[in-house]
């Protein structure tokens, strides 16, 4: 199968780019090809592309069976100005739109599209059970996600089977919250954040990848799916089962007011914010998960393992 990935040199990017290559032509849309070409192992078509206009990268989607639209900035990057959060918001709108001109531009349009999204559509949530059918909620990285959401609809008018990618916190040691979560128990200062009380949906870099190579390999398949392990934890939780893989203690909790100061708004949406989300239609379609507990996900980390000793 012929399969295009935008923001290929994510975390997440690099993992599916170098997974998919094994068995599929897989076609890597970057900004930066010189990055590009010494991250995958295995071959990996590189194409540079401008999110902006269509200078010759649309090409390579003619006749694609699947693209895995993944582009967009980094939520943490920094503190969240007014101009970081429209940022936030232009790079994901920007990407689907020259995305739907490419396409409806093509010469033989794609069959499929995947467009990432976030369990932060549900907003925040309390104990609430969330699948799929949940409506989605308020704040400001639900509103994107339904903005987000709202764009992969014209897909489905242009002919193309869409799916929408709910992610949430994705466990890897190459990048992604972990090693950011790691970092305070280096220097025995690890505990849960706030109250503790707010849900965590993780789900491991090695099921994430499978779970978007389910989609593509099944045509079946279409709509919003949540990609959760489905067992979500509770903060304080997820803290101490980490603290224990690392075999550190986690006795001193961050203040609710503490993250505010330091993170601001981010503070609220990302770290204090809970939803308890499960990957319902996922399972249904007969996925397997191979990490559904955070402890087995966090053994199977090389990185963490591999640095046990020097943490």
């Amino acid at each position: 199968m012929k399969i295009v990935v935008t923001g290929a040199t994510g975390f997440i990017g690099r993992a599916l780019c170098s997974e998919l290559a094994k068995e599929h032509n897989a076609i890597a849309l970057t900004r930066r090809p010189e990055k590009a070409s010494v991250l995958f192992e295995k071959p990996v078509d590189i194409i540079k592309w401008n999110p902006k206009d269509m200078d010759g990268w649309e090409k390579s989607l003619d006749g694609s069976d699947t693209i895995v639209n993944l582009a967009g900035t980094n939520l943490a990057l920094c503190r969240w100005s007014k101009n970081f959060k429209a940022e936030i918001l232009d790079s994901r709108i920007q990407a689907s739109n020259i995305l739907i001109r490419a396409i409806e531009n093509s010469k033989v349009k794609p069959k499929a599209i995947i467009t990432a999204s976030a369990t932060g559509f549900y907003g925040n949530r309390v104990n609430e059970e969330l699948d799929e059918e949940a409506r989605g909620g308020f704040g400001f990285l639900a509103g994107v996600a339904q903005r987000i959401e709202d764009c992969s609809r014209k897909f489905e008018t242009l002919g193309l089977r869409s799916i929408v990618i709910r992610t949430g916190i994705v466990l890897g040691s190459s990048g992604g919250a972990l090693p950011k979560m790691i970092m305070p128990f280096k220097f025995y200062l690890g505990g849960y954040w706030g109250s503790g009380d707010q849900w965590m949906s993780w789900i491991s870099l090695a099921d994430e990848v499978a779970a978007i190579k389910f989609l593509i390999e099944n045509s079946n398949l279409y709509g919003a799916f949540n990609l959760t392990s489905p067992e979500p934890m509770q903060n304080q939780q997820f803290f101490q089962t980490l603290a224990a893989e690392l075999k550190k203690p986690c006795w001193l909790p961050m203040p609710a007011f503490a993250l505010k100061i330091m993170f601001g708004e981010m503070a609220d949406e990302l770290s204090l914010a809970g939803q308890r989300v499960y990957p319902r239609k996922l399972i249904n379609a007969g996925f397997e998960f191979k990490y559904s507990e955070l402890e087995k996900a966090l053994e199977s980390i090389e990185f963490e393992r591999e640095n046990h000793e020097s943490i």
